[in-house]
C-alpha cells in the first residue's frame, strides 16, 4: 500500500506524493528469475514423472532452489502446475495463430487437419503438455484452467477459416468452435489414456469428429475468398475422410517433434 508523508519546511505541513509499495520479492528481478527455473524444472520432471507423484520440494531440489525459498514463489505443487499450464497454453495458441499456407488448403476439412496436425506435434514433443492437459491424472482445476485457453484456440480456428473461405455467420460461432475444440481434446485424452500418445489413427479421429461437428453448421464446400484464390488442382468437395486420411499417415511416418505446417 502507498504511503503519503508530510514535512515541514518553517510553515504548514506539505504532503509528498505517495511512495509506491515495494513490489514482493517474488516479482523482482531475481525472484522471477527463481521462479523461471521452477518451472523448467517441474516441465524437465514432467518427462520422467507422473504429475500426482511430485512434490514442490522435488521441484526445488531439481532447480537446486532450498525448499523454504521455493515456498516463498509457489504455495504448492498444484500452484507451480497452474502457472506451467498457462505458458504451455500459451505456446499452443501461438503455434496455432501460425498463418496456414494457402497451396494446402482445398476445403475448410484441410484447415481442421493442418490445425490438428500441429497440436499433435507439440503434444508428442511435451510431454508436460500431455500430463498437465490431456492425462485422467490432471486435477479438475487444471482442466478448468484449460477450457478458458480452448475458447481462444476456438477463436484461431475461427480466424482461419475466414482467413481462407467466405464463412457464413451463425448464432454463438464462437461457441460452436470452442466445442469443436473440446471434441478434438477428447479425442486426444483417449489416446493418451489408452496408448499413452496420440497416435495417428486416433489423430484422423480428432479429425473426423471436429468435422463432423463443424458439418452441422456449415457446408461441406465454402466459397473461397476472392483475396485467396483456387489452389491448383483443387478437386470439388475435398471430403473430411480425405483429411483426415492423409493425416492417419503422415503421423504414423513423421518422427516426434517433427515441424512442418
Amino acid at each position: 500500500m502507498s504511503r503519503t508523508s508530510k514535512v515541514r519546511k518553517g510553515g504548514p505541513a506539505v504532503a509528498q506524493a505517495p511512495t509506491a509499495a515495494p513490489a514482493p520479492a517474488s516479482y523482482r528481478a531475481p525472484g522471477i528469475a527463481r521462479r523461471a527455473r521452477l518451472l523448467q524444472a517441474a516441465r524437465q520432471l514432467l518427462r520422467t514423472h507422473d504429475l500426482d507423484r511430485l512434490s514442490l520440494a522435488d521441484v526445488a531440489a531439481k532447480a537446486r532452489i532450498p525448499k523454504g525459498s521455493a515456498y516463498h514463489y509457489y504455495g504448492d505443487i498444484l500452484d507451480v502446475y497452474a502457472q506451467l499450464l498457462a505458458v504451455i497454453d500459451e505456446e499452443l495458441l501461438e503455434d496455432a495463430r501460425r498463418p496456414l499456407r494457402s497451396a494446402s488448403i482445398r476445403c475448410w476439412a484441410d484447415v481442421v487437419a493442418t490445425l490438428i496436425r500441429r497440436a499433435v506435434r507439440y503434444y508428442a514433443a511435451d510431454p508436460a503438455a500431455r500430463q498437465l492437459i490431456l492425462s485422467a491424472k490432471a486435477p479438475p482445476v487444471l482442466k478448468l484452467r484449460d477450457r478458458n485457453n480452448d475458447i481462444q484456440i476456438g477463436s484461431v480456428f475461427v480466424r482461419h477459416f475466414e482467413t481462407h473461405f467466405v464463412l457464413p455467420a451463425r448464432p454463438r460461432q464462437a461457441a460452436i468452435f470452442y466445442r469443436a475444440v473440446e471434441i478434438a481434446d477428447l479425442m486426444f485424452s483417449l489416446s493418451i489414456l489408452e496408448h499413452g500418445r496420440i497416435t495417428g489413427e486416433m489423430a484422423a479421429e480428432a479429425v473426423r469428429a471436429m468435422v463432423g461437428y463443424l458439418g452441422g453448421y456449415y457446408p461441406a464446400v465454402l466459397p473461397l475468398r476472392p483475396d485467396v484464390g483456387t489452389p491448383a488442382g483443387t478437386p470439388a468437395g475435398t471430403s473430411a475422410g480425405t483429411s483426415a486420411g492423409k493425416l492417419a499417415k503422415t503421423s504414423a511416418r513423421e518422427p516426434r517433434g517433427a515441424s512442418r505446417s
